[in-house]
């Protein structure tokens, strides 16, 4: 892949974009790759030639585009090693394929009596949606253990799967450490078991060859927007004596072959899982993305990638200043790396790569279990695709060197008002109230960051006193020092009603912390109106 890679590149024209002056280095390929031209050029050709909605319409134009989405599907099942259309359901992403596994196969199935059992390094989309299943039917669900070196503990594995075992849910490649996991191990331990096994392929089917045969997957679940292709496009493979057995997720046209007063009757898969007018654009360009990815090879676009996750992680590993997570260089892992540098917070980091054209992703990755698991509060995210080189690590390394001092020259620029550098250099009533009244976290803001705030609460409703504790970024912690000062004195039904950060900075601060901004003003605000609100309603 070397030896063409500038010529890949052209083949993605916002890879000559400027940010502020400086060339774009992408690298938040795990959140959403690029698309090539090629791709995007399939919705000009559709929409110009041949829009119309597919099946049941004679005409050439319905008849064109049914032709198109039906291939499509058999492109993608080619693409994963699945048989056939038969086993490959389109939806808009990963996770509304685990839910369609979760609620199609897990309501019928699951009972008090039966264990699911995940990873502790799994994305939102298969935790949070197996969470619900199990409350809902009863079940158990537990975790297997990710070890300080980033890999699953497999000897815990095979002691929680086991004749209990209903569904193994696991992730194929960790979105946040790069572990490339044994899925078809796992997969014959809970066979074993008669257990059904989801995978989630958000991060692998993009980044290197997948078989679902092979890895005996009975349902892999993957994106278009993170394999070249558009955003609201997904894919379920399912073996297809399950798809034929499953309950449809969804209810309406399309799904069914006969309708009466009385009752419905299910089409075939896939169809059968596609309720209404589907994604007939995006499933096409998808099957152009897997084209193009075929033209490459995915044995060369994991080599690639591998590449350059090593390059970086040797020079992340040799820095004093850096904790890198995940399985060391030298180990298998897929081209992401997920670090921290000591004493600037991801948030902050990422603000000063923007400064410099770099895109990376930067907060807990929707994985905050794991986090909690590294006992950290996020974390920076590079992550590489076909169209990376070894230049674009160099210029990010580049930009993290002191990185401190470069944080507090980006707080004291003219971007912020004075008071932001004053208060995150010199915080007031930092460190919290040893028997406060009330206590609010600040860990399920938008913005990600971690922190609490303490009140003191006169019996008027009145606040006497205010602190915090923080492990937020520079820019949130500096907010809540304001704050703190700002409200002491305030009535709670005052601040249940507050909106008042942005007007006592002037508005000066970058849109791109707008979330750091306001966060804590959001917080202590429903922090507030929960108070008012249990007053009144224990009022005579």
């Amino acid at each position: 892949m070397a030896n063409n890679i500038q010529d890949i590149r052209t083949d993605f024209p916002i890879l000559d974009r400027e940010i502020d002056g400086t060339e774009l280095v992408y690298l938040d390929n795990a959140a959403t790759t690029q698309t090539p031209e090629s791709v995007y050029e399939v919705f000009e050709t559709y929409y110009r030639e041949y829009n119309s909605n597919i099946h049941r319409g004679i005409h050439t134009l319905s008849h064109e585009a049914s032709v198109a989405y039906e291939e499509a599907h058999d492109r993608l099942a080619q693409f994963i090693g699945a048989e056939g259309r038969e086993e490959l359901v389109f939806t808009k992403n990963t996770t509304e394929s685990i839910n369609l596994v979760a609620y199609g196969l897990g309501l019928r199935n699951l009972g008090p009596d039966d264990t699911i059992v995940t990873t502790e390094m799994e994305h939102h989309a298969s935790l949070v949606t197996w969470q619900q299943i199990a409350e809902l039917t009863g079940a158990t669900i537990q975790f297997i253990r990710v070890t300080d070196d980033g890999h699953l503990d497999m000897e815990h594995a095979n002691e929680l799967i086991g004749p209990e075992t209903a569904v193994l849910s696991v992730t194929h490649v960790s979105n946040v450490l790069g572990t490339v996991n044994p899925v078809a191990e796992l997969a014959e331990l809970a066979h074993d078991h008669d257990a059904y096994v989801v995978v989630d392929g958000a991060q692998s089917v993009p980044t290197r060859p997948v078989d679902v045969e092979e890895m005996d997957a009975d349902f892999l679940a993957f994106s278009g927007h993170k394999m070249a292709g558009p955003t609201g496009i997904g894919c379920l493979y399912g073996k297809r004596r399950l798809l034929e057995e499953m309950d449809p997720f969804l209810y309406g046209g399309e799904m069914i072959t006969h309708v009466t007063f009385d009752r419905s009757v299910w089409n075939d898969p896939p169809w059968k899982f596609e309720a209404g007018t589907p994604p007939i654009a995006e499933g096409i360009a998808l099957a152009e993305a897997a084209d193009y990815l075929d033209d490459i090879g995915m044995d060369r676009v994991r080599e690639h990638e591998d590449r350059l996750a090593q390059y970086l992680l040797e020079r992340l590993e040799a820095r004093d200043d850096v904790t890198v997570y995940g399985p060391p260089s030298g180990e298998q892992r897929a081209g992401l790396v997920s670090f921290n540098v000591d004493g600037v917070h991801g948030h902050d980091m990422s603000s000063l790569l923007n400064d410099r054209g770099i895109a990376v992703r930067a907060g807990d990755h929707c994985t905050q279990p794991l986090h909690e698991r590294l006992d950290i509060p996020g974390s920076v995210r590079a992550s590489f695709y076909v169209y990376n080189t070894t230049d674009d690590i160099e210029t990010l390394l580049d930009a993290i060197d002191d990185a401190n001092a470069k944080r507090d020259a980006y707080l004291r620029s003219e971007r912020y008002h004075d008071a932001i550098y004053d208060h995150y250099k010199n915080p007031r009533n930092a460190g919290g109230l040893s028997d406060p009244t009330m206590r609010k976290s600040s860990d399920e803001t938008v913005c990600g960051d971690d922190g609490e705030f303490h009140v003191d609460i006169g019996p008027d409703g009145t606040i006497e006193r205010l602190a915090f504790e923080s492990q937020s970024c520079a820019v949130s912690q500096a907010v809540a020092s304001i704050l703190t000062e700002h409200l002491e004195g305030m009535r709670l039904a005052e601040v249940a009603e507050l909106n008042a950060i942005e007007t006592l900075l002037d508005g000066q601060f970058p849109p791109l912390r707008r979330d750091c901004v306001v966060g804590p003003e959001d917080v202590i605000r429903e922090a507030a109106r929960e108070y008012v609100d249990r007053r009144t309603s224990t009022t005579p």
